[in-house]
């Protein structure tokens, strides 16, 4: 073998290696490129999986953001409905205010009349007062003498006579002073207007009983005597207070008649204005003496 056939036999050798090398080189190349491509799939499909999931939730979130959106349109809605009907409600009460300060006018000017003429009947019954006392005083003498009797007697007894006593007086003075009055009429020196059905309607027997209720807002009032007694619907009964303890400060009330009468007890109203509202223990007569 000549030189040139072993350069080439060398060089032959030397390019199988180099090929082998490159062979090798490009087959754990071709390894290691299949390893990369599984993994890079691997992380792709992962990532895949979370886009996935994330546009899920993104879908999720954006659903329930419509919903909340929704909602708080129809909460804004019923909101503004309120808030319409509250303002109709407060022009409906500003309507009702103004009228309740016409209505609050009106009775004011009712009220201050009304004073006018309780100032006038007060004037009045100031003088029957007067009157009253005048006769009360002439007949101070008759009832110390009674005021000694009755310590003399038991306390029934003096209770009871007592009452006798005083209501003698006392329809008396009332008859007294009812004369006066129509003295004080025919004179023109009296104020005080007769009130329609103010006629008196008496039982036919002598009745008396006393107040057991008293209703100081209507008037009404219930009495210790009823049909028992000969009382019936529409008659009517003299009132009066008695004051044992002081007898000059007892009074004429005025003249009540009977609405209801039971067995036992009967109710009755006011005719017309007394001169002090009823009480229980005032006491009622079918007249006075010598009427």
């Amino acid at each position: 073998m000549t030189a040139v056939g072993k350069i080439l036999v060398f060089l032959n050798l030397v390019f199988s290696l180099v090929v082998g090398a490159f062979v090798i080189m490009i087959y754990l190349a071709r390894v290691h490129w299949v390893e990369a491509n599984k993994a890079l799939e691997n992380q792709n499909q992962v990532l895949s999986a979370n886009a996935k999931t994330y546009q899920g939730e993104a879908v999720k979130a954006t659903q329930d953001a419509d919903a909340r959106v929704g909602k708080a349109q129809a909460e804004l809605k019923n909101v503004q409905g309120d808030l319409q009907a509250a303002l109709a409600a407060n022009t409906d009460m500003r309507e009702q205010l103004a009228k309740l300060q016409q209505k609050s006018t009106k009775e004011n000017a009712l009220a201050s009349a009304s004073v006018t003429e309780v100032e006038k009947r007060q004037q009045d019954v100031s003088k029957l007062r007067d009157t009253l006392r005048k006769e009360q005083e002439l007949n101070n003498t008759l009832v110390k003498q009674n005021a000694e009797f009755r310590d003399s007697a038991t306390v029934a007894a003096i209770e009871k006579r007592a009452v006798q006593d005083q209501n003698g007086r006392l329809e008396a003075q009332l008859q007294q002073m009812a004369r006066d009055m129509a003295r004080m009429r025919a004179s023109g020196g009296s104020t005080t207007v007769a009130r329609s059905g103010s006629s008196k309607n008496p039982p036919s027997e002598s009745v008396e009983g006393l107040v057991r209720r008293a209703d100081s807002s209507s008037g009404l009032m219930t009495l210790t005597i009823g049909s028992d007694a000969g009382l019936t619907k529409g008659h009517t009964l003299e009132l009066f207070r008695l004051n044992p303890a002081a007898p000059t400060r007892s009074k004429y009330l005025g003249t009540v008649r009977i609405l209801e009468a039971g067995p036992n007890e009967a109710v009755a109203q006011p005719i017309g204005r007394l001169a002090a509202p009823p009480q229980p223990g005032d006491r009622v007569a079918s007249r006075i003496l010598g009427s």
